[in-house]
């Protein structure tokens, strides 16, 4: 794809849509995922405050910030590159090592969608399948093992469909899927649900494009959340409340790539 700076410069006036796992960089609700998809071309940028609770323990005691990027190809994949800052001071019985550990921790993920809603049936749900933090540092594979020990902390490979309903009230969308990893520290094997509510009435209002308010279960916890989309969906601001005590908030920059 050849791009150029004048497109670069007109793509951030072209409207983009669909919210974002905030807390991995990619698509979908809260925390779990989704089987949504961005439109190809789709850069997103993404700035989290994370929760301790959202994060491997005990690698992170503390509240921490991730950032990532992700681009969308052929509205069929999306690939993500994910940093997690790493501040060994802030642990709550810090070692020596600790004083002087300032880094991060750095995965990708990827996600594949294999049936777009409607497709081959008109009642057919859109399915994904999608897999974080693969390796380790080493090149080893982390499915199939144990990787507690290891620095595959975003570890999972999830399968997930999602359908969406036109209302008199609004759109609303059902969300159903499985995670799974072999994470001692932060097990997501299971059932993962969500349900997502765009308010009519919440609506294109000026700079306000979009509300949705979300409710999920992703296999640990259950959370509630809003997504903001403004600005014809340039930025989206989540916050999330996990578990009903924690809280996660994030903004996310979206512009699309043009090509010849």
């Amino acid at each position: 794809m050849k791009i150029r700076l004048p497109l670069i410069i007109l793509s951030l006036l072209i409207p983009v849509g669909l919210s974002a796992q905030f807390t991995d960089s990619v698509t979908g609700l809260l925390q779990m995922p989704s089987a949504e998809m961005q439109q190809s071309g789709v850069v997103s940028i993404t700035n989290t405050v994370l929760n301790q609770h959202a994060t491997a323990s005990p690698k992170w005691e503390y509240t921490t910030f991730s950032y990532g990027f992700s681009i969308a190809f052929w509205s069929r994949l999306e690939v993500a590159y994910i940093c997690t800052i790493i501040d060994g001071k802030k642990n709550k019985k810090p070692t020596q090592r600790d004083m002087i550990l300032f880094n991060q921790d750095r995965h990708f993920a990827a996600r594949v969608q294999l049936l777009k809603e409607g497709e081959f049936w008109q009642y057919m749900p859109s399915i994904v399948v999608g897999i974080s933090d693969p390796v380790s540092q080493k090149g080893e594979g982390y499915i199939g093992s144990d990787v507690s020990k290891n620095n595959g902390y975003f570890n999972r490979t999830y399968i997930v469909s999602s359908k969406h309903f036109d209302t008199a009230y609004g759109m609303v969308s059902g969300h159903l899927g499985y995670i799974y990893n072999k994470r001692q520290d932060y097990r997501l094997n299971g059932v993962c649900a969500g349900v997502c509510w765009s308010p009519v009435w919440l609506s294109d209002h000026g700079l306000l494009k979009e509300v949705k308010l979300i409710a999920e279960y992703d296999t640990r916890t259950v959370n509630v959340g809003s997504v903001v989309s403004l600005w014809d969906d340039r930025f989206e601001c989540m916050v999330e409340w996990q578990g009903f005590k924690w809280m996660n908030c994030g903004i996310r920059y979206k512009f699309r790539l043009q090509s010849n």
